[in-house]
Order: C-alpha cells, then structure tokens, then sequence
C-alpha cells in the first residue's frame, strides 16, 4: 500500500490551481524550496511527473492531468472532515453536502432551507446543483450526505422516500395562438415547434420514451442547456417550452402562460434519497426530516401552479 502524503497532495493541487510554484508557495506560507520538495517526495512516491516544467513555465503533464480531480477531492474531503470535526468539537455544530436538482433548489428548497438556518444558524451546507446523474452519483460515492432528485434506476446501496409527482408542462407567450388555454394535449403539439432540454438530460430520455410508447411525432426544434435560454427563446416566440413545472414557476410573469400538458401524463418523479448503508450526521438529518415534511406532496394531490 503507498503511503499517502497529504501535504504533497495539498501541494499539487494548489501549484495546478493557481499556475506557479509562487503563488503556491505564498498561499500555503512556504518556501519555494520547501514547496518543491514536497512535489517531489510525492512524484517519487507514486512514480510518476506531475507536472512539466521549463524555465518559462509549468504544465500539468499527462499523468498529473488525471490525478487531479482525484486530488481535489482527497483534498476537500480530509479538509471538510477536519474543519467539520473542529466546529463540532468546540460549537456544536458542523457542515454538510445537499444535492439537489437546480429548479428544486431554486424554487422549493429556500424555505425549507430558511426554516433549518432559524433552528441551527451555525451550520454550513455545500449544495451541489446538478445533473440527475451527477447527483446519483455524489449520494453513492459519499460526496453529498442526501440528495432531491430524480433518482433513476434503482440502486441496492440508495433508500428512497417519494416526494413528488413534478408533471411536464408547456410554456408560450401570452399573445400566442394556444396562449388562451389552460391545457392541451401532446398531440396538439405536432407540428409546432418545440424548446426542450438536451437529448442527453434525463428528462428529454423519459419524455421520448412516453412519446415513442403512444406514436406521437413531435418536432423539438431547439435543444438547449441552460433553463433561463429556454424560457427567452419561448418568451420570443421561437417555439413552445416543455419543461417541468418546478423549472418554470419562478422564472413566468404576466406574458408567459403555463399549459398543463395530457394524454398522456408525463411526471418525473422526485425523491429524497441516501446511503442505505450509512446514517446522517447530527447537521445533515434535521434537513432531511425538513425536506420530508415541506416537500412530500401525495400522488392524488397536484403540484401547485
């Protein structure tokens, strides 16, 4: 087993992130010199160059290139373990990590967030607000302690508890021929064009599936990342959004209008899931009970509007 040299470690992650053995160096009030013998006791350790140096500059070298973003993380959490160990130990109180879809985090979790900041106004909470796959997979590799999202296939490592039903909606300008109407049927939808998500994202791959299940033909003209993109291009006139509903609440004013999409019903379920093998720490479970009791709406009750 090869020793682990944390501070050769630490010393690598700031000289990649930072450009220079200087600034490396005055960031961790070291020397130079000292600096330099530290990535070299590790580069010897692992066997390997981590960086490529010329009297000009400094590189990342292929091998140090990888390492990275693995460093990073050894480095974050040996530092978010002993900062958190320390507030504990002497306030009572430490940090944890949420992940969370963005339109949750955006929209439904601030209040939730305020009411546990009133109840324990010294802890620190990191939100990850990612992808559905990022966030599965902070939960399982252990970088967040819980997660609200769309969890996937099912994992034997990850307990679930439903939240919510978050059903897939329509979005066109006020002035827009269908903008008089409170519903409307996928089928409708046919030759118009349409604002959606990337083909990648999770919730385009679902809504595909319904759509190929029930023979509809549909023309997304426009796939986009960014959700503040979808709601401008819709806002435009460049097409009908289909987002979920939580995606567009926050962002509609007097000419945006929302149209319940159906037959079929398209729903992406959210749930609030963890570890199955581990238990939350004192900071992070009253959160989760929080979001339990805030967020969990019945399947016969419609998300509100």
């Amino acid at each position: 087993m090869v020793r682990l040299d944390i501070l050769g470690v630490q010393a690598f992650v700031f000289i990649a992130e930072l450009g220079s053995f200087k600034s490396a160096a005055t960031h961790l009030h070291l020397s130079q010199t000292a600096l330099s013998r530290r990535v070299s006791k590790l580069e010897e350790t692992i066997g390997v160059k981590l960086f490529v140096r010329t009297t000009r500059s400094i590189t990342l070298s292929e091998a140090g290139q990888e390492f990275l973003p693995r460093a990073r993380r050894i480095v974050r959490e040996l530092s978010s373990a002993l900062s958190g160990m320390k507030d504990s130990a002497a306030k009572g109180y430490g940090n944890f990590v949420l992940a969370c879809l963005p339109t949750i985090a955006a929209t439904l979790l601030p209040p939730v967030l305020a009411e546990y900041g009133r109840l324990y106004p010294k802890n620190r909470i990191q939100i990850l607000d990612r992808s559905t796959y990022e966030i599965r997979d902070a939960v399982l590799t252990g970088v967040a302690d819980f997660a609200i999202s769309v969890p996937g296939a099912p994992h034997s490592d990850l307990e679930y508890e439903y939240l919510f039903d978050d059903p897939v909606v329509a979005v066109c300008p006020i002035g827009h021929p269908l903008g008089d109407r409170s519903k409307l049927s996928w089928k409708e939808l046919e030759g118009l064009p349409l604002i959606g998500v990337s083909a990648l994202s999770g919730l385009r791959l679902q809504i595909e599936t319904v759509l190929n299940e029930h023979k509809l033909d549909l023309f997304f003209a426009y796939e986009v990342s960014h959700l503040a993109t979808i709601i401008g291009l819709a806002r435009g006139g460049a097409g009908i959004a289909v987002l979920p509903l939580t995606a567009v609440r926050p962002l509609l004013d007097t000419d945006l209008k929302i149209l319940r999409l159906h037959t079929p019903l398209v729903n992406r379920g959210i749930q609030i899931f963890k570890r199955s093998d581990r238990s939350l720490s004192a900071a992070s479970y009253p959160l989760y009970k929080l979001a339990l009791e805030h967020l969990r709406i019945p399947p016969d009750k419609p998300l509100p509007q």
